[in-house]
């Protein structure tokens, strides 16, 4: 593939890496990293200024100041999301979590930085073949018999290519030269600018640093590979259903990890065929991003008068609103479930239709037997492996022509202690077994005091907050929380001011994995999916925490 111009989306510091990886071009890569930072400031300075003259504009008046930074957000933010879409990589992931975030970022930058995609184009293959050379200590015609230089697919710190290896077909992942350098740069930027305009956000992006800082180290994410596929592929309830590559250890050295190739599609196709025939993937060009948008709670977008000049927006986003509000007369009838089912029907009938017409094969119809199996392998992990993949999107399962599931790429995973583990299995039987938020006083405070025994804290220490965030997160939604302006209030109400990291990525996974529910029209409970192994652990292990 072609080299991506410097400007593209998500362009995986194409500016930065696209050179040699010989030693010699370390001071050259130093230089261009240097540049990025000067860049990077080029473009973000003028608008601070500019922020900062309107203030001073305001001489203490804090409406008038709100007034005018009001101004500034409608003309800055879509420059913003065009800033990160420059420069990639961990400006993508940064922008992302703000976005989640309306306590601290303005509604304005909220709507742009939704529209942030984490797609990439790989890096041009000079660069690629060089490190593959280096790290495995000869030319890729010893190496392989045969190399496709077209990755299979490419992320912000590295790409994928499919081998034939001494006559076996296989997979290397090789890390981007110079990555490591490029993401340091970028974390003082972003360090930096938080300082300087919201100090707040600092504790929000400290997951997405550790998030780059575990996806860089290779090795570690070898060693998981390799006790992912002694454990799920031995598994006599997931042997023949699942399957996890085995690293090659030959092709396994510095930054480029060797794994045996599954053949089939993503699940993602299957789930974009699905989502298409209903209309909804025009927006988004990958499905990570859209399962995880559709589950945000904000008030902001249901709002009228989305227009920059006060006038009811004509946009697809209105549109999307409309459609929502029509779903919440229909939900608050019939009730989730049922709505789903009908949608369910109904696309499964447009995709009988459509599919024959254009010549493909109908998505295959065990999907949702599929799925489960997916939900149930993930709470294996969490509770019989002691760690899981915190990314467990639609890009990352294959589904293979026997019929089995693939899982791939385990570069962003947590471990969680026997004692979190503990925590957890409480935590997940009580949301399972518990009747909705608000229906029972005894309930709710049984919940919030699992929560809080997991480390979770709010302003004001209440059940209310405490009992809502892990049903939000672990059990099937609820046609109240439709009404996202009542949900955000209950929120804001009592801050959740701490939380574990390990339950961050506990509720990152189960995000995605409820996503997927949700893309084949499924409302499932994670907490009762995951429910039979937190049982079986407290038998084996007891219930002391």
């Amino acid at each position: 593939p072609t080299c991506q111009p410097p400007g593209a989306m998500g362009a995986c510091y194409s500016r930065e890496l696209c050179t040699s990886s010989d030693p010699d071009e370390k001071q050259a890569r130093g230089e261009n990293t240097k540049f990025r930072i000067l860049r990077f400031w080029g473009s973000v300075g003028p608008i601070l200024l500019h922020y900062k003259w309107e203030s001073l504009l305001a001489c203490g008046d804090e409406t008038d100041r709100q007034t005018r930074h009001g101004r500034l957000h409608a003309k800055y933010a879509p420059e913003a999301r065009q800033i990160i879409e420059n420069f990639g990589g961990l400006f993508i992931k940064a922008g992302q979590a703000w976005s989640t975030k309306a306590e601290i970022t303005p509604k304005e930058y909220i709507a742009e930085f939704r529209k942030l995609q984490s797609e990439v184009p790989p890096v041009c293959w000079q660069p690629i073949r060089e490190s593959l050379e280096r790290e495995l200590g000869a030319p890729v015609e010893k190496l392989f018999d045969s190399i496709e230089q077209q990755p299979l697919g490419s992320a912000s710190i590295g790409q994928a290519h499919r081998v034939v290896w001494r006559g076996q077909h296989a997979v290397v992942k090789v890390q981007y030269p110079g990555v490591r350098d490029v993401i340091k740069a970028d974390l003082k930027s972003i360090e930096m600018l938080c300082r300087i305009t919201n100090p707040e956000a600092l504790t929000i992006l400290k997951g997405v640093f550790e998030h780059f800082e575990s996806e860089l180290d290779y090795t570690q994410e070898h060693r998981t590979l390799g006790m992912f596929a002694r454990a799920i592929n031995s598994s006599p309830e997931f042997a023949g259903q699942v399957v996890v590559p085995a690293p090659i250890e030959s092709l396994c050295k510095g930054n480029v990890i060797g794994m045996e190739f599954l053949p089939g599609p993503k699940l993602e196709y299957a789930l974009r065929e699905r989502l298409e025939a209903l209309g909804m993937t025009g927006q988004y060009t990958n499905m990570k991003d859209m399962l995880m948008q559709q589950q945000h709670v904000d008030s902001e977008s249901d709002e009228p008068g989305d227009g920059a000049d006060g006038q009811t927006s004509k946009s697809p986003a209105a549109a999307g609103s409309l459609l929502q509000r029509i779903g919440r007369l229909a939900v608050g009838a019939v009730g989730v479930d049922s709505v789903l089912r009908a949608v369910r029907l109904a696309s499964e009938a447009r995709l009988r239709c459509r599919c024959p017409c254009r010549g493909r094969a109908p998505p295959p119809r065990d999907l949702h037997v599929m799925l489960r199996t997916v939900l149930r392998v993930h709470g294996y992990q969490i509770f019989v492996c002691g760690m899981f993949n915190c990314d467990p999107h639609p890009g990352n399962i294959l589904l293979l022509p026997d019929g089995r599931i693939g899982l791939i790429d385990f570069g962003l995973c947590a471990t969680v202690t026997p004692a979190e583990r503990t925590l957890l299995a409480k935590l997940f039987i009580v949301c399972a077994d518990s009747p909705p938020h608000g229906m029972s006083i005894e309930a709710d405070a049984r919940v919030a005091k699992a929560v809080r025994k997991i480390g979770v804290r709010t302003e004001n220490s209440g059940n209310q907050v405490l009992s809502l965030f892990p049903r939000l997160a672990f059990c099937k939604i609820r046609p109240e929380w439709l009404d996202r302006k009542h949900i955000k209030n209950i929120m804001e109400a009592d801050k959740i001011v701490d939380i574990p990291v390990y339950l961050v990525m506990v509720a990152r996974c189960a995000g995605l994995l409820r996503g997927l529910c949700l893309g084949l029209q499924e409302n499932i409970s994670i907490a009762e999916a995951w429910k039979p192994y937190a049982e079986q652990w407290l038998r084996e292990h007891g219930d002391e925490d």
